[in-house]
């Protein structure tokens, strides 16, 4: 199972908090590098990924309903 966390840059009270609607693919190598694109609402550019608490790498905001980033390696089953 992958867990995802988001924050966006600049995040205030007056900016709805970003929801998840999915995560493609929903698992991958515990060696990272598992290309997946998280698809919800209210991304914005500057937003940090983290799986299981580890930062992801190559994050990218291609619109306010789609990211796209690589898994960090991690222990397998986390």
């Amino acid at each position: 199972m992958q867990m995802a966390t988001f924050r966006a840059s600049g995040q205030g009270s007056s900016n709805p908090a970003p929801t998840l609607s999915g995560i493609a693919p929903s698992s991958g190598t515990a060696s990272g590098g598992t290309a997946v694109t998280i698809t919800g609402t209210g991304f914005a550019s500057g937003a940090t990924v983290t799986f299981g608490g580890t930062v992801a790498t190559g994050v990218t905001v291609t619109s306010s309903t789609t990211i796209t980033a690589a898994t960090p390696a991690h222990t397998a089953g986390r």
